[in-house]
Parts: structure tokens; C-alpha cells; sequence
């Protein structure tokens, strides 16, 4: 019974429309300069913290923020987290609906989840460590649902109900230091109305988000058989922003991006960053509070070490005060 009620009230709340852009934006404090990390691809033979440290060494500062992928069933906190908090990083912790062996939790099964069950104990058992870990933290029920690796789990009102139950469990059991935040990819936001990725059929709701995270790639021409436009950042985010006018006092974080480089144009992407750095100092941009850089090579090769260019370009914006976060 309380599954279908939980659906039922997910699916009327699916017809979702972008307001007027007049809506008054909250912008952040000057005081309150931008967090700055990466989430960095360990080379062989390394671990996560010495990939993290390799990176960090070369650009000269430490990150302010990390991206902590994990799985239903994963441990956490680990020495990893622990060693984050002690380099002063903020966590955006994201949590798949998935067990490590692969094995779906599908969404109707968390949203019909009541007390006495496994998979609402498996809920508590999150909340609680993320409250005993004690740090300010950022967690995200499922990153990118709309995104094809997602597609076995569910519908968009069954994610929409697991993520209301999911974040009603932290409430109640007051895990008031961690904030939810909503991450969908960048390209949902620009598909056509009738497209399931569609960014606003996945969208929980005013009361169920605290910050709203996007994935942005300028992916140009990487993969084989797929052009792309080069696109900048600004491109890529304005659609994220134009969204965001409509549900004020919510965080907007880039919880992953990158860019590849353009053969023709070696110090292309070198610029992309330099724009990128200049991009959230002008008028408007105010609420994105966190930018974390994708040093990683999958599917396409996103590193930045890799170019001489691209990485002084991307150490400067770490040098900057405005990304002191």
C-alpha cells in the first residue's frame, strides 16, 4: 500500500516546468570562496590516495572537495574517508543502487522499503554511519538515474519514491550534517520533451534536495563515429543554471567535469580552462559552490597531466582564491 501511494505521488509530480528567470537567485557570499577538487584515476600499481597526492603535488595545493563512488552495500567510513577529512576535503558521497557483485537494488524495492526490512535497514545503516562520520558531507542516492548504466533499475517515479524514502530515512534519523544532493549529467537537461533522460521527470522535488550536481563533458570528437561540437563549459552549464532559477536556495556544484583536447588546436583545452576559471566570477553564477575536475581516462581520455598546457591551466584556477573553498 505504501509503495503505490509513494508512486502515485512521485508520478503527478513528474509534469515539471522551468519557470521564469526572474526568479530571485541566492548568490553566496564572497566570503564563501568555491570548493575545488578532482576525482583522480589511480595509474597502475596505486592506490586512490596516492593517485589523489600525485595530482595534488603537481598543481601545489590539496582539494577541497572529492567525489566517493560507492556501492548498496559498500563500507563506509573507511581509512580512505577518513584520511580525506584530514586533508581538510569535502566528501560528495554517491551511493548506487547497486551491490558490489552487481546485483540491481531495484527502486520500486528501496521506495516500498518499511521498517523491519532489509533493504530499510540497509538505509539506516547508511544514515547512521554518515551521521557517526560526522563531517559535513553531501550524499547522492544514485548519480545520474537518467544515464543508460542506471536503466535496470527502475522507471522515473520509482527512482523519484526511492529517493524521498532514502532521504526521509536520514531525516529521521537526524543525520543533520550531511545535505542531499540531486546529480543528473548535463546532456539531461537538453534532450527533447519526450526523451525518458528528460532532467525534469527525474526531479524529486523542492522539499527532497538540498543541492543540485551536474556531470559536463565537452566530449567534441573522442569517440569513435560521434561529433560533437566543442562546447564550452558555460555552454554546457547555462542549461543547469536557467533550471536552477526556478527552485532557489538550492547549491549548484559540477560534480564532474573535463574536457578532451583538439588535435588541431593544442592549447584549445588549456583555454576551456582558463574560461572555466573565468566563468563562475561573473554575475549570476553566484550559487555553483563546488567544481570537481574528471582526471580519469574512460571512454575517453580526460587526464590532465597529460598536457603541459591544460594542467597550468587547471593549477591556476587551483591558485586562485576564489576556488579556496
Amino acid at each position: 500500500m505504501r509503495s503505490r501511494a509513494l508512486l502515485a505521488a512521485m508520478a503527478s509530480g513528474l509534469a515539471l516546468t522551468l519557470l521564469s528567470t526572474s526568479t530571485p537567485v541566492l548568490a553566496a557570499s564572497p566570503a564563501d570562496p568555491i570548493k575545488w577538487g578532482a576525482t583522480v584515476q589511480p595509474n597502475t600499481g596505486e592506490t586512490k590516495v596516492q593517485a589523489r597526492h600525485r595530482i595534488q603535488n603537481l598543481v601545489g595545493r590539496n582539494f577541497g572537495a572529492v567525489r566517493d563512488f560507492l556501492f548498496w552495500d559498500s563500507p563506509f567510513p573507511t581509512s580512505y574517508e577518513t584520511g580525506l577529512t584530514s586533508e581538510g576535503a569535502t566528501i560528495l558521497l554517491s551511493v548506487k543502487s547497486r551491490r558490489q557483485n552487481g546485483v540491481d537494488v531495484k527502486w520500486a524495492d528501496v521506495a516500498a522499503a518499511t521498517p523491519g526490512s532489509p533493504l530499510y535497514a540497509a538505509m539506516v545503516s547508511w544514515a547512521d554511519r554518515v551521521k557517526a562520520y560526522g563531517q559535513p558531507i553531501y550524499v547522492t542516492f544514485n548519480h545520474e538515474p537518467e544515464a543508460a548504466a542506471s536503466k535496470s533499475l527502475g522507471t522515473q517515479a520509482e527512482f523519484i519514491a526511492a529517493w524521498r524514502n532514502w532521504v526521509q530515512v536520514f531525516r529521521d534519523r537526524n543525520v543533520t550534517q550531511a545535505k542531499m544532493m540531486w546529480i543528473t549529467t548535463a546532456f539531461a537537461y537538453t534532450v527533447s520533451p519526450g526523451d525518458r533522460r528528460l532532467v525534469t521527470k527525474w526531479w524529486p522535488g523542492d522539499a527532497w534536495v538540498d543541492a543540485i550536481g551536474t556531470d559536463a563533458y565537452n566530449w567534441f570528437t573522442c569517440r569513435p563515429g560521434i561529433n560533437n561540437p566543442w562546447n564550452s563549459l558555460e555552454t554546457l552549464l547555462e542549461p543547469v543554471r536557467q533550471f536552477s532559477l526556478s527552485h532557489p536556495g538550492k547549491e549548484l556544484w559540477v560534480a564532474e567535469y573535463a574536457s578532451v583536447e583538439d588535435p588541431a588546436q593544442p592549447n584549445r583545452r588549456s583555454q576551456w580552462l582558463a574560461d572555466a576559471q573565468a566563468l563562475f566570477k561573473k554575475p549570476g553564477w553566484e550559487r555553483f559552490r563546488g567544481i570537481l575536475y574528471y582526471h580519469q581516462n574512460r571512454q575517453c581520455d580526460w587526464r590532465l597531466d597529460s598536457s603541459p598546457a591544460a594542467l597550468d591551466a587547471w593549477s591556476a584556477m587551483g591558485a586562485d582564491p576564489s576556488y579556496a573553498g
